[in-house]
């Protein structure tokens, strides 16, 4: 009979955002991300086969998350503006320190080279834009949108603004990342906002 386990998959995911925002995926081991949660590399290699295997898990999870951040913030009181900026907001709380975005853009190369990351940051893209296309619609009917928007366009390009913005931000690091990023997002949806 296999010995349960004590520490969960989503505990060493949530432990393998923060070593790669920390180091990058290509100084991440299996020993640091085994270090935060108390299991040695053996361990995660029986769990995940790899290094890569430990990427790819957190690579497939990224869009989940994308979908409960989104749910979390359509719960809430707020007008749908205030809670797609909500969703938007509460997905970078937790960055503080421009290198942690360098860090992470290292993933990048790995969606763009290979193409089982590929997939995983294809989902993950879809997974906002139909988060994004959700609370347009539902601004659209509580009157905080022009009828006339389009709501697939706009989407899209919120999902243009939050990428680029985490760009330019780990580079020039302008004020925090959650007032540049709240300034553009405001910028890109003052157009669409209904006047009447």
């Amino acid at each position: 009979m296999a010995r349960p386990r004590l520490v969960s998959d989503d505990v060493i995911l949530d432990a393998t955002r923060q070593v790669l925002a920390e180091l990058g995926p290509v100084k991440l081991t299996l020993a640091a991300v085994g270090a935060r949660v108390g299991l040695a590399p053996p361990t995660l290699m029986q769990r995940f086969g790899s290094k890569r295997g430990l990427l790819l898990a957190s690579a497939a999870r990224s869009p989940l998350m994308v979908r409960y951040a989104a749910d979390q913030a359509a719960a809430r009181d707020g007008s749908p503006l205030a809670n797609l900026r909500y969703f938007a907001l509460s997905s970078v709380a937790h960055i503080t320190r421009r290198e942690e975005l360098g860090n992470g853009l290292g993933f990048v190369q790995l969606d763009v080279a290979d193409p089982e990351f590929r997939k995983h940051a294809l989902a993950y893209a879809a997974a906002i834009v139909a988060a994004c296309d959700q609370f347009y619609r539902a601004a659209i009917e509580a009157g905080e949108l022009r009828p006339d928007t389009d709501v697939p366009a706009l989407a899209r390009h919120t999902l243009v603004c939050f990428e680029g913005t985490l760009q330019v931000w780990a580079v020039n690091g302008w004020g925090s990342l959650t007032e540049f990023l709240t300034e553009q997002l405001d910028l890109m949806i003052a157009p669409y906002l209904n006047q009447e």
